[in-house]
Formats: structure tokens, sequence, C-alpha cells
């Protein structure tokens, strides 16, 4: 669970060999090829990879040009499904998988392909027609041959289709021809010209001052615009039958049980491109290639086994960032990894089991974590879901959701399915929630007669955190609820910060940042716990009234005895966020004397450290803190909203006021929630203590949604 441990590979092989190496490698599965250049190539594999970029073009030319998306989606997947079907592929070698594939898109993609040629035809020759009829229109009422026109020598005769406003202009323009009329309807006149041939190029002139041209039809069609017109609208409703029928064929397939084989194929040829496109040109020699990577460390076996017939070396990585906060700033942060300095990082190689391996897209919205970084994915899998669980906490809303996210999760693939687990998730924790707060559709679940009888032997589990009646104790109670969660989270983030440099050695920020920095936030909460337990009489608890608080703080006086009260917190508290202020700002003069050492003096001075950790840090503590009571506010406008809905339904609104007004809490808090949700990881948790500028780790083979590749070695 968590990051997999890996090793550098490294494989020199003959340069002729290439082809069947990186075979090999993509059959392995978990191989991380590391970019190279060589300007040395092997005319087979340039021929192979194009081989495999014109199949891959080929494939994903009919795909496009059938409309079919390559991941299927969200209401596709809810009301038809993701496409199931798996096609396998038995490889002996990459040029042999490409073979293969060629031979499969030659017959599956036979029919689309003549289906795709027929509808281009159609759709060219109709919109020919469809230029012939449009230029055609204005004279579909003028009956004349116009071919012995053209079998003129020494006279020039044209028919033009002019505006009727326009036809005294033109007769004026050449009135020393023969000019004959005929009115085609209120807005065209068909006019013939008649002059010699020296007159051509004036009267073609005069005409195109007018933006207009002689009526043009083509030979294959009847030289009178009247006939040609008929014939042309007569076309245009055969061609466009014939474009209905082949969508229709087309849309049908896109249905049929082969669209999964034409994922498939895409799918495949792709892969296998990128493969060749990865490792073309390996470094090395003329002779000799060297192709380096990264494996896991539990497939060292599998990987000994597929390279030797070749010299093969493994290196462990070690922890790459694993450097004092000194050498981070002298080398411009670059780390060591074992005794070499590795100009390109380690990726990073999630090994998360199913359920969490889910979080894993929360934890890349920040970022991949760095070798050596912890990952966050195991948390955030536990605390996701009861942040969203609490504010959006219904039983009914809850188990809605969980349906919605198992429905995506079971019909969908590829994202759909990771989200659909996550929805789940979030649903199972509201519903949870829910019984908590005793609520199912904003109606006590005890009140419902069907259910009180279920619920009823859990006792004072179901409605512990009522939310029916919004009293000020209750609102108070939700909101302290809230701000202890937050304390938690905030607190693992900062020992996780203190891990993270334990472990890359950095001791003075350990001592000068990371404990006084938990130090000052446990002195602030406290002073905040204090100030609930004064009655919120901030000011008099410092004794400036003169009157003493011996009330008990809240959970302090529990956890620690009764000597812990208000009056022992504000006077103890103060004195310790002094101390840790002024570690703090000894320590950040040392950074800056330090890094001003190697040429790199941007600091702001003692005056900018003194106002940054004494204003900026210590309000940072309290808005951080503050910011979780928006986990309790949300829990009481969830409460707020159904309460409003079914108050409505109660006096008169009817079903449809019920049931949309639950659809619409559920579809706008539903997303209101995520956002809070995410907000408190990326603005409040993540920044404390997570850099994730790590690298991904890249399989050579990506995951397949429709193809199950089977490699000559799982097959022996």
């Amino acid at each position: 669970m968590g990051l997999a441990k890996l090793k550098k590979a490294t494989v020199i092989l003959p340069r002729l060999e290439t082809q069947e190496a990186v075979s090999k490698l993509a059959g392995l599965e978990f191989f991380h090829s590391l970019p190279s250049s060589s300007e040395y190539s092997h005319p087979y594999m340039d021929d192979l990879l194009l081989k495999g970029q014109r199949l891959f073009q080929d494939i994903d030319e009919v795909i496009r040009a059938l409309g079919i998306p390559l991941e299927i989606g969200v209401m596709s997947t809810m009301f038809k499904g993701a496409p199931r079907d798996k096609t396998d592929y038995a490889i002996q070698d990459i040029r042999g998988f490409i073979d293969d594939l060629e031979k499969k898109s030659s017959i599956i993609l036979e029919e689309p392909k003549s289906l795709i040629a027929t509808q281009n035809n159609i759709a060219k020759e109709l919109e020919e027609y469809l230029n012939v009829t449009a230029a055609l229109k204005a004279a579909a009422n003028f009956n004349l041959d116009l071919s012995s026109f053209k079998n003129l020598k020494r006279f020039f005769a044209e028919t033009f289709i002019v505006d009727s406003k326009d036809v005294n202009e033109i007769q004026r323009s050449l009135n020393d021809l023969t000019i004959y009329t005929n009115k085609l309807n209120d807005e065209k006149t068909s006019i013939v010209i008649i002059g010699s041939i020296e007159d051509s190029e004036r009267i073609i002139k005069v005409l195109r001052s007018f933006n207009v041209h002689p009526i043009q039809i083509p030979s294959h069609l009847p030289q009178n615009p009247s006939s040609a017109y008929g014939q042309c609208e007569t076309k245009v409703k055969e061609l466009e039958k014939k474009s209905v029928e082949l969508s229709k064929k087309i849309e049908a397939m896109k249905k049929s049980s082969i669209l999964p084989k034409f994922l498939s194929l895409h799918e495949a040829a792709k892969a296998a491109k990128d493969v060749l496109e990865t490792t073309r040109r390996p470094a090395g020699t003329k002779n000799f290639a060297i192709l380096q990577g990264y494996i896991p460390n539990d497939t060292e076996k599998k990987f000994k086994h597929l390279t030797k017939d070749y010299v093969s070396v493994l290196e462990n990585t070690g922890i790459q960032n694993k450097v004092t906060e000194e050498e981070m700033v002298a080398t411009g942060g670059w780390t060591e990894m074992d005794t070499n300095k590795e100009k390109t990082p380690v990726p990073t190689l999630f090994s998360n089991k199913k359920y969490i391996k889910t979080f894993e897209v929360i934890t890349q919205s920040q970022g991949i974590p760095g070798s050596g970084e912890r990952d966050p994915t195991p948390l955030i899998a536990f605390v996701w879901p009861l942040f969203y669980g609490i504010m959006f906490a219904d039983l009914g809303h809850g188990l809605l959701l969980f349906g919605l996210g198992m429905l995506l999760r079971q019909r969908g693939n590829g994202s759909i399915t990771t989200w659909g687990t996550l929805l789940a998730a979030s649903g199972a924790a509201a519903a949870l929630a829910g019984l908590g707060t005793g609520e199912f559709f904003g109606f006590h679940i005890i009140e419902i007669g069907i259910l009180k009888p279920v619920f009823e032997p859990l006792g004072s589990i179901v409605g512990v955190l009522n939310v029916s009646e919004l009293s000020f104790e209750q609102v108070i109670k939700i909101l302290k609820v809230s701000v202890a969660i937050g304390i938690v989270h905030i607190l693992i983030a900062h020992f996780l910060r203190v891990d993270k440099d334990i472990r890359d050695g950095n001791k003075n920020f350990l001592l000068f940042h990371d404990i006084p920095t938990i130090i000052q936030f446990l002195a602030v909460v406290a002073l905040i716990l204090a100030a609930i337990g004064s009655g919120y009489d901030i000011i008099g608890m410092f004794g400036v009234t003169g009157e003493i608080h011996n009330e008990p703080v809240p959970w302090l006086t529990y956890v620690f005895g009764d000597w812990v009260t208000v009056d022992v917190v504000a006077k103890a508290a103060p004195p310790i966020i002094i101390a840790t202020v002024v570690v703090m700002i000894i320590g950040a003069r040392k950074e800056e004397e330090e890094a001003a050492k190697h040429g790199h003096d941007e600091g702001g001075g003692l005056m900018g450290i003194i106002i940054e950790v004494i204003l900026v840090r210590i309000i940072e503590v309290l808005s951080n803190v503050i910011s979780y009571t928006r986990i309790g506010i949300m829990l009481l406008v969830h409460a707020a909203l159904l309460v409003t809905v079914n108050t409505s339904y109660l006096h008169g609104g009817g079903i449809a006021v019920l049931i949309g007004g639950n659809i619409g809490i559920m579809l706008i808090e539903g997303l209101i929630v995520y956002i809070q949700t995410i907000r408190l990881h990326l603005y409040e948790w993540f920044p404390k203590w997570y850099v994730g500028e790590g690298t991904e780790f890249k399989k050579l083979v990506p995951k397949m949604l429709y193809s199950n590749l089977i490699w000559k070695d799982e097959r022996s």
C-alpha cells in the first residue's frame, strides 16, 4: 500500500535485436522507459514504426469518421452501459502483433470503410447537385435550350439571370446590342444578350459589375435551365434518402456487438505505436543499444528471466530526495540517488489496493508524490468519505448517491469506474452519517412508521447529532465537532511534514519550523478552546477584568484532568506562543543567511521575517481551524434546505415539490459538498507538507480497457 519500491533496469544488447528486447519488456507490463536519444537507428525499427503509425492512423480515421467515442460518457454509461467484451491478442513479438492487427483490421474495418467511402461520395455528389440547384433556382421557370448558343461561331450569345431592378441600366449600358428579357418573378429576370465575338469581353465586364455571371449548366445535365433544375431537385431528394439510410446503417453498426472490436483495434494499435515511438532510438553505439527504465522490485525475477539473453543490470534507486536543506540550496534542488547524481527523477508507481486506489485521482490533482515522499492516498481514502458524509448527512440521500455510484462502477469502465467508486464511498458515508443525524430525506427516521422497527434497536446511535431542531446548543455542538475534526486533520499534516524533514535530513527546518509550528498550533487551539469554556469572554479570561475563570476547558480538562482550567490555559498559552515565534524568527534568519552564502538573497530581511511569523503564520493557524467549520455549516445548510422542502410538502405543496426539491438539493449541494471537501484538502492540508512534484510511472503498455495482451512468456 502506498508507493512501490523501484529498481533502475539497464539492458545492453545488439542493436539488431532491439525489436525482440522491446517486445519482452512490453510483456513485463511494469516498465517505465527512460527517454533516450541516439543518432543511430536501425532501418528495421524505422520501417516497423512507420508500419505501426500507418496502421493506427488508418484505424483512427475510421473511428473518427464513425463518430465513436473512445471512452463512454456518464449518461451513456448509466442508460446503455460501457462495452464489456475484450479482445485477446496472443503476442510473440511487436512485429507479429502489428501483423495480427493488420489482418484483423482488414476484415473488421472492411464494411465500415465501404460505408464511409459511399457516404463520402454521396455527400460530395449531393453538395454538387445542391450547388447547381441553388444556381439554377432563379432560372427554374426559364424554358430555353442553351446548347444552341455554344454552336455560334461569329456571334456571341449568353443568358444571364439578373435582378429585375437592374435590367434598365444594363440595357442602357449595352444599348447597341440585341437584348431579350423575360421576367421570371418579381425579383428576377432572365436576359439573353447577342453581339459579335468582339463584344463578348465588354458584355461579360458589364454584367460582372452587377455581380452576374452567365448561366453554366454541367454537361451531363439538360442544357435547358427549367429541365436541369427539375432533374437536380429529383437527384437531391434521391441522394438525401440514400444518405439517411447510410447514416442509419452506421448508427446500427455503432450499437452492434462489433463496437468493442473497433475500440480494441484502436487501443491495441495505439499501444503498439507508442511502444515503438518510445523505444525507437535507444542510446548506445552504432552496433549496441542500451535500454533503460524502472521496474517494481517484485518484478525483478521476471525481468531477469525475460532479459537472460542480454546483459542486464539492476540498481537500487534509494530515496531520491534524501538530502539536507543546505545541499538543496547549493545544488539548485538536485538530489542524490545512491552515489550518483540523477538528472532524471525516479518515477512514482502507486501500489494501493482497489478501494484506496480510487482516491489516487484526488492525490494526482495536487501532483504526483516524489520518490521518497509519503503517499497521502490511504489517508484521503478515510478522510474524504468522512468529510463528505458529514456535510451531506442523510440516510436517504446517501443511499441514492451510493446506488448511483455503484451503477456507474458496474456499468462503466476506465475513469467512469473510478469516479463511480468514489461516489459510492461518499454516498455510503453520507448514509452512515445520516443515521447519526437521524434523517431520511429530511424526515426523522424514528418518526417514519415503516423505518421505526428497523432502526429503533440502534437506540442512541440514531440521532446522536440531531439536526431536526436547529437550537443554539445543537449548532454549537456541531461546530465543535467540525473544529475537532479540523484540528486532528491539520495535526496529521504537521506530523507528516515532520516525518518528511526527518527522512530528508532537514534538521534546521525541523527544529526551527516544524516543531515550533506544532507547539504554536496546539497553543492557539488551546486558547480557542479556553475561549469557548469561558463563555466567549475572550478578554476577561486573561484576567483583564479581575475575574478568574476556573471553568473547565472543552476536551483538554477531560483528557488531562480537572487542573486544566480556562485560567491556567490563558496564562500558559501566550508565553508558549511567544517562545515559538522567537524560535521561528531565529530559524528563518538562519535560512536567509545560508541562502545568501549561495547567492540566493531573496528574503525580506529581519522585519519581513517578523511580520510573516507574527502576523501571517498565527493568522493562518486561526483561519485554518475556522475553515473546518464549513463541515458543520454545510450539514446545517443541508438540513435547513430539507426542512424547507418538507414543510412546503406538508402544507399542500404536493409530491412534485417533495421529489423535485430533493433532486435539486442532491444535485446542487452534492456538487457544493464535493467542492468543499476537495478545498479542505487542497488549501488546508496539502500545502503544509506535500510537494507533489514527482514523475508518474508510465508503463510501456498502458492499461487496456478493451484488449487483453497475452505475451509469449505468459502462455508458456
